[in-house]
C-alpha cells in the first residue's frame, strides 16, 4: 500500500504553569488539568482529539526543571511544537530550555501565548523576549506562527488547531499503515494490578492486540490496548498512542519499537526485570547508578597491589538513599536532579516500596523515598518496627528539596570552612529568562570559581555555582567589597531577598 497522510503528532512545550496542561484541557473539554497533583504535569500524557475532520495526537510535557530528559524526550517523538509563553510572565528559564530543545529535535513549532486574559497581558513584550533567544516571530523579523489564546476563555483556539493542521499539511507527514511496525516508548511503568505497562507512539504500520513486539530487546506479547481515555482497542494506526499491557520486563524509555528483536549494543541493559506480585519478592533491579556517586559499602573491589599504599582518607558521611517510582521517566528525572556527591543512591526502582526495601535500607543505614508510589501498612510496620525513615511524595520537587536539605544537614558539621566573602541579596528580577540576584558585596570578595552556600534565616538552602556576574551590564569575574553586582547562579533560581551569600573555602586538616 502507498504512503498516506497521517495525523500530526504535536508536543506542547514550555515553562511551568504558563498554561499547558490548561491549553490542553480546553482544547480536550476535559478535566485533565485538575486531574495533575499541585497542578503541575508530573508525567509525559498523550491524547488524540478531532478538529473539525481532522485528528490531532498532544503529547503534554512536565514544565518542572527536574523534568529536562523528558521534555527532551516529547521534542524527539514530535512533529511539531506548540511552544507556549505565558503573555503575562514572558521568557522564563524552561522557555529557554524548551526552545534548546526544539532547535536541536530540528521539528516545526509555533508559539502559543497563553493567559491573554490577565490584565497584565502583553503580548509585545514577550515578542520582544522571543527575539532575544533567536525566535523571530511574524511581525518581529521572521515567519513563526504566533497565537494569543486564552485557555479560561476558549479564545484563540480554533486558530491555533487550524495552523497546527496547515504546518502539518505543508509538511506532507506520511506513514504506511500495512508497513513494517515502527513506533517509541513513551513512558513506562509498574503497575500493582496490571503488572507492568507501556505508553507506545505507532509511527509506521498497525499494531495489533495479540502482536509480539519488541521495545529494543524487551518483549511484549500486546494483551491489551487502551487509548488515553482507557477505552480498549483492537489496533492502533500510525501516529495514535497506546497504553500496552504484556510486557516481561519494563522498556527503556526512548526506545524503539519493531515487530523483530533488535540487537543490543548498550552496554547497560535497557530493563528492569518484572517482580512477583508478593511483597516480600527481592527489589526491582537497580537501573544504573547516579553518575559521579561512590560505590556502595556492600559492593567489593579487589584491590590492586602498588608499591606505596595511599595514605587512608577520612570517609566523608553520605545521605544514603533507596528510591523508588511509578515510572522510569520520572525515577530518571528524580536521579539527575539529586545527583551529587554528598548522595549514594543504595537502590532505585519502578513499583511499590515493599519489604525487602525496608531490609536493604536497614542494612545499609538507607531512607527510603517513594514518589507516586504507595507502601502498604505492613511495610509501613516493618519500617517504624527497624528505625528505618520512609517517606512518599507527590509532588517531586518536595522530593528533591527534601534530600537536598537532608544531605546539607549531614556534611554541614563536619566541615572546616574559612570564610572569604559575603553578600546580601538586596533585590531579585528576571532578565532574558534568567532569575538575577542583585547583591551588596559586604566582606572579602565574590568570584565565579569559590565555594557557595546561600543561608536564609540563618539555615543554609543551597550550595549553589555561579554562572555569571554582571555589573553595570558587563560580565565580570569578581566584586568585592562595596560593590553592586548581579549574579546568577547554576542550579539555583529561588533566591530571595535578605538571603545571605558567603563563600568559603575548605580547610586542611
Amino acid at each position: 500500500m502507498a504512503m498516506q497522510e497521517r495525523p500530526p503528532v504535536v508536543t506542547i512545550m514550555g515553562h511551568v504553569d504558563h498554561g499547558k496542561t490548561s491549553l490542553l484541557d480546553a482544547i480536550r473539554k476535559t478535566s485533565v488539568a485538575a486531574k495533575e497533583t499541585g497542578g503541575i504535569t508530573q508525567h509525559i500524557g498523550s491524547y488524540q482529539i478531532q478538529h473539525k475532520t481532522k485528528t490531532i495526537t498532544f503529547i503534554d510535557t512536565p514544565g518542572h526543571a527536574a523534568f529536562s530528559a523528558m521534555r527532551s524526550r516529547g521534542a524527539q517523538a514530535t512533529d511539531i511544537v506548540i511552544l507556549v509563553v505565558s503573555a503575562a510572565e514572558g521568557v522564563k528559564p524552561q522557555t529557554v530550555e524548551s526552545i534548546q530543545h526544539i532547535k536541536k529535535a530540528g521539528v516545526q513549532y509555533l508559539v502559543a501565548l497563553t493567559k491573554m486574559d490577565l490584565p497584565d497581558a502583553n503580548p509585545e513584550m514577550v515578542k520582544a523576549q522571543l527575539t532575544e533567544r533567536e525566535v523571530f516571530v511574524e511581525g518581529y523579523g521572521g515567519d513563526i506562527v504566533c497565537v494569543p489564546v486564552s485557555a479560561k476563555k476558549g479564545e484563540g483556539l480554533d486558530k491555533l488547531l487550524e495552523m497546527v493542521l496547515l504546518i502539518a499539511e505543508l509538511a506532507e507527514l506520511k506513514a504506511d499503515p500495512v508497513g513494517a511496525l515502527q513506533g517509541v516508548v513513551i513512558e513506562s511503568k509498574r503497575d500493582a494490578h496490571r503488572g507492568t505497562l507501556a505508553t507506545i507512539l505507532v509511527k509506521n504500520g498497525t499494531l495489533r492486540v495479540g502482536d509480539t513486539i519488541f521495545a529494543e530487546h524487551v518483549e511484549a506479547r500486546v494483551r491489551t490496548m487502551q487509548t488515553a481515555d482507557g477505552v480498549s482497542i483492537k489496533e492502533a494506526v500510525p501516529s495514535m498512542p497506546v497504553e500496552i499491557v504484556g510486557w516481561e520486563g519494563i522498556p527503556k524509555v526512548g526506545s524503539s519499537v519493531t515487530s523483530t528483536k533488535q540487537e543490543v549494543i548498550a552496554i547497560a541493559p535497557a530493563i528492569v526485570p518484572e517482580l512477583p506480585a508478593a511483597s516480600t519478592a527481592p527489589a526491582v533491579q537497580e537501573l544504573p547508578p547516579v553518575t559521579g556517586l561512590a560505590l556502595p559499602t556492600a559492593v567489593t573491589v579487589t584491590p590492586v597491589t602498588v608499591a606505596t599504599p595511599a595514605p587512608e582518607e577520612k570517609e566523608k558521611p553520605k545521605l544514603k538513599i533507596i528510591l523508588k517510582s511509578d515510572t522510569v521517566g520520572t525515577l530518571e528525572a528524580i536521579q539527575a536532579s539529586i545527583a551529587g556527591d554528598e548522595i549514594l543512591t543504595i537502590s532505585s526502582g519502578v513499583g511499590e516500596i515493599n519489604d525487602a526495601d525496608v531490609l536493604m535500607a536497614e542494612s545499609t543505614g538507607a531512607r527510603i523515598l517513594g514518589f507516586n508510589v504507595k507502601a502498604a501498612s505492613s511495610v509501613k510496620k516493618i519500617a517504624e518496627t527497624h528505625g528505618v525513615k520512609l517517606k512518599t511524595y507527590t509532588i517531586i520537587y518536595d522530593l528533591i528539596e527534601d534530600v537536598q536539605k537532608q544531605a546539607l544537614k549531614l556534611i554541614e558539621p563536619t566541615i572546616d570552612e574559612e570564610e572569604l566573602g559575603s553578600a546580601d541579596v538586596i533585590a531579585v528580577f528576571e532578565m532574558k529568562g534568567e532569575r538575577i540576584a542583585g547583591c551588596k558585596i559586604k566582606t572579602g570578595e565574590i568570584t565565579k570559581t569559590q565555594l557557595y552556600h546561600i543561608k536564609r534565616g540563618g539555615e543554609i538552602i543551597a550550595n549553589p555555582k555561579i554562572k555569571s556576574i554582571h555589573h553595570n551590564k558587563l560580565d565580570i569575574e569578581s566584586a568585592k567589597a562595596g560593590t553592586d553586582c548581579g549574579i546568577v547562579f547554576r542550579g539555583f533560581s529561588d533566591a530571595q531577598i535578605g538571603d545571605l551569600l558567603t563563600s568559603y573555602r575548605v580547610k586542611d586538616e
